[in-house]
C-alpha cells in the first residue's frame, strides 16, 4: 500500500482494509451486501458461486501444506528476518497465514468475527520458539480444517455469521480465508527468494484455479 492510500485512511481515521468509499459512504471489509447496493450491481449476477465443501478442503490442504512446506525449509536463525514490504517477521507471518482460517473458524460456534478477531492470537506467535514449532501449529489447523469439513454438513457451511464485513455464512467467510492464506503464500515465496532460499515445489497459479486472491501482490 503505497504512502498516499495510507494518508487516506488515516484522513478518514480507519485502521482496516479493505475499506470502499462510494460517494462519501464506508463500506469496510468484503461487505457483499453493502457494496451491491452501493455499486447498484445485479445481486444474482454479481455474486460468485462458491464451490463445493470437497473442493474448499481440497484447496486448503494444498494451500496450507505448501505453507507447511515452505516454512519449513526457513532457517531457525532467519525466522526472525523482517520483510521491507510487510513490516512483519517470518516468524510473525507464518504464524499469521496458518491462523486466519484458523480464527475464522472459531467463529462458528460463536457465531460473530469481529475486526479485532483477526489478529486476537499474533502475540502468540512471538512466544513459538523456532521453526518445528510454527509448523506443529500449522499441522494443528490443517489437522482442525480437515476434521470440520469432515464432520460437518453444508448446513453448518450455510449458517450465518455476524461479521466486521457484514453478515455472511461460515463457507464465505472460510473463502476468504482460503483467499488470504493463498495470497500470503505467494507473499511468503518472495521472501524466501529474498533471503536466497528457493521454495521446495512452489505451487503454481493452476493450483490457485478458483480461489479468489489480489491481483497485486503487495
Amino acid at each position: 500500500m503505497d504512502e498516499q492510500a495510507l494518508q487516506e485512511l488515516r484522513d478518514l481515521k480507519l485502521q482496516v482494509v479493505p475499506v470502499t468509499l462510494v460517494e462519501g459512504r464506508i463500506i469496510i471489509g468484503f461487505n457483499r451486501p453493502e457494496l451491491i447496493r452501493a455499486l447498484g450491481l445485479d445481486n444474482a449476477r454479481g455474486s460468485q458461486e462458491l464451490q463445493g465443501p470437497q473442493w474448499m478442503l481440497q484447496k486448503f490442504e494444498t494451500v496450507l501444506g505448501a505453507a507447511r512446506r515452505a516454512t519449513a525449509q526457513i532457517p531457525d536463525q532467519m525466522i526472525d528476518w523482517t520483510s521491507p514490504e510487510r513490516g512483519r517477521n517470518l516468524r510473525q507471518f507464518t504464524f499469521h497465514l496458518f491462523d486466519r482460517p484458523n480464527l475464522m473458524l472459531d467463529a462458528y460456534p460463536r457465531r460473530i468475527f469481529r475486526a479485532e478477531d483477526r489478529g486476537r492470537r499474533i502475540g502468540e506467535a512471538l512466544e513459538r520458539g523456532d521453526v518445528a514449532d510454527i509448523i506443529g501449529f500449522g499441522d494443528e489447523v490443517i489437522g482442525r480444517i480437515r476434521r470440520f469439513f469432515q464432520g460437518e454438513t453444508q448446513e453448518a457451511l450455510d449458517t450465518v455469521i455476524d461479521t466486521y464485513m457484514g453478515p455472511l455464512t461460515l463457507q464465505q467467510l472460510l473463502d476468504l480465508g482460503l483467499g488470504h492464506s493463498t495470497h500470503h503464500l505467494k507473499q511468503l515465496y518472495l521472501f524466501m527468494r529474498q533471503i536466497s532460499i528457493r521454495p521446495e515445489r512452489p505451487l503454481t497459479e493452476r493450483d490457485f484455479e478458483g480461489v479468489t486472491v489480489p491481483t497485486e501482490l503487495f
